[in-house]
C-alpha cells in the first residue's frame, strides 16, 4: 500500500497553476513498504548499489549517506528493529523522500541547501524518534537535490504501525503543514490546502524523470545529427572553393603560356633604309 504526502501540492511532482508559477514549495512524500523485499529493493537504489537510469554517474560521488552506508547495514537494522509478533500485512518501513521546487535549488545557497537537509531529518527525528530512521542519503546526482530516507513506524510502546503515524489524511494535512513551516524562512511555503491537485508518487516521479531524460537524449542526438550533418556541408563547401581556386589558376598559366606563345611568333619591324646626307 501506498500513501504520499506532500510539503506542496505543486512544483516538482505536479504542475503549477498560473498564479503560483513563481512560488516554491517544500515538497514530501511517502511510501508504505509491507516487505523485506520492497524494503531491499528501494535501499538497493538509494545506496545507488544498482543501475539507477535518473542518476549522473559524474555526480554520484557527491551524494551523502547517514545512519547507515549499505543496504545490508541498513536490513540489519530494520531487523532489529521488528517486533518478533506483527501482523503479516504489516508495514515494514516507510521511505520518505523530501524536496523543493526545481527553481529553489538554482538560486537557493549552499548554507540554504544545508539548512534544508538538517530540517528534514530534524523532522524525521521528532516523528518517529531517531533510532528508527535506518537509513538518510542527500541525493545530489539527480535533477533536483533530495533526502530520501527510510524509517521503521515503531510507537513509544514498541508496537509496529504505519496507520499510528500517517494512518488518516488528517495526519497526513499536518505532516504537510509542519514540515513547511519548518521550511518557511528559506522562502518555501506549503501546497494549497485541501487541493484537488493529484500529486504524483515516488514511483510515477522516478518513472516520468526517465521518460523526461530519455526525451533529452533523443533531443541531443537530433541536434548532434544536425551539426554534423551541417559541418559535412562545410566541408564539401570548402573543398569545393579550393576546387574553384585550382582550376582559376590553372586557367591563368595556360593564358599566360598562349600570351608568351603568341608573342614569340610576332615577326620584327622593319627598319627603314637610312638616307645619305643631302647635297
Amino acid at each position: 500500500m501506498t500513501s504520499d504526502t506532500a510539503g506542496g501540492s505543486r512544483g516538482l511532482f505536479s504542475d503549477p497553476t498560473e498564479g503560483e508559477k513563481l512560488m516554491a514549495f517544500a515538497i514530501m512524500r511517502c511510501k508504505k513498504l509491507a516487505s523485506m523485499g520492497s524494503v531491499a529493493g528501494a535501499l538497493k537504489h538509494c545506496f545507488r548499489e544498482r543501475p539507477t537510469p535518473n542518476a549522473d554517474p559524474s555526480r554520484t560521488n557527491q551524494n551523502d549517506y547517514l545512519e547507515t552506508q549499505t543496504t545490508d547495514e541498513a536490513m540489519g537494522r530494520l531487523r532489529e528493529l521488528l517486533p518478533e509478533k506483527r501482523r503479516k500485512d504489516a508495514v515494514l518501513s516507510v521511505e520518505y523522500l523530501m524536496t523543493a521546487s526545481p527553481e529553489w535549488w538554482k538560486t537557493a545557497t549552499e548554507t540554504e541547501q544545508g539548512h534544508f537537509f538538517v530540517r528534514s531529518l530534524e523532522w524525521l527525528y521528532d516523528k518517529f524518534g531517531h533510532e528508527n530512521v535506518i537509513a538518510a542519503s542527500i541525493h545530489r546526482d539527480e535533477t533536483s537535490p533530495h533526502l530520501t530516507a527510510f524509517v521503521v513506524p515503531i510507537t513509544k510502546d514498541k508496537r509496529l504501525s504505519a496507520k499510528e503515524f500517517i494512518g488518516t489524511r488528517e495526519k497526513l494535512r499536518d505532516d504537510q503543514t509542519s514540515f513547511a513551516d519548518l521550511m518557511e524562512d528559506l522562502g518555501l511555503q506549503r501546497g494549497v490546502k485541501r487541493s484537488k491537485a493529484r500529486h504524483t508518487t515516488i514511483r510515477e516521479y522516478y518513472t516520468n524523470l526517465n521518460q523526461t531524460k530519455a526525451s533529452n537524449e533523443q533531443k541531443m542526438a537530433s541536434v548532434r545529427q544536425i551539426l554534423a550533418k551541417g559541418g559535412d556541408e562545410l566541408e564539401a563547401l570548402r573543398q569545393q572553393a579550393i576546387a574553384a581556386e585550382e582550376r582559376l589558376n590553372q586557367k591563368r598559366q595556360m593564358l599566360a603560356r598562349q600570351s608568351a606563345a603568341q608573342a614569340s611568333q610576332t615577326p620584327e619591324a622593319h627598319e627603314q633604309p637610312s638616307r645619305g646626307p643631302r647635297r
